[in-house]
């Protein structure tokens, strides 16, 4: 029996530079996820039992989870696997549809590239201040580089899916 949701199977490129990539976010999606069950772990623990928290706990799991979603979203991108709301779907004919899902793929990759850019001004701004972490007193602006990264990868994997044929899409 497959342990899958149904509609939830975690879809495989075939090979290639896209599967390495795949392969790289997954395990880096896996680490954070593991490292943020640890630390919650390890803080619940010495906050209820040992009466001593880990310092920095919920700033670290926070800074975590930011890498974590934008790590994410190159994936989800890739495989068009985004929350979608289908209302006129079925009444579209299939070339209608087509037409559809390369605006939506273009206007994704605009806005992903934007954003991206902004991230990208945003580490920067962050750079130049010496911004950093109030518990742990990290700099901030190497995490804001990082999602700016994800986020062009994003961007990136939404464009290419303006240019695929239909039929191509993993």
């Amino acid at each position: 029996m497959d342990n899958d949701l149904i509609g939830m199977q975690l879809k495989r490129s075939q090979g290639g530079l896209i599967r390495l990539v795949e392969t790289l976010l997954d395990a880096l999606c896996a680490t954070l996820l593991v490292l943020m069950t640890l630390i919650t772990t390890v803080d619940v623990v010495g906050r209820y039992v040992l009466h001593a928290p880990v310092h920095g706990a919920y700033e670290s799991n926070e800074l975590l989870l930011g890498i974590l979603v934008f790590a994410a979203l190159p994936r989800v991108t890739w495989h068009q696997q985004h929350l979608a709301v289908t209302a006129l779907g079925s009444a579209l004919s299939p070339t209608l549809k087509r037409l559809q899902e390369k605006t939506l793929s273009l206007v994704s990759a605009v806005c992903l590239a934007v954003l991206s850019y902004f991230l990208w001004q945003h580490g920067t701004q962050l750079a130049s201040y010496g911004d950093m972490s109030n518990a742990l007193s990290l700099p901030l602006a190497p995490f804001a580089y990082a999602i700016a990264i994800f986020t062009a990868i994003s961007a990136a994997a939404a464009l290419v899916h303006v240019f695929l044929p239909t039929s191509a899409h993993p």
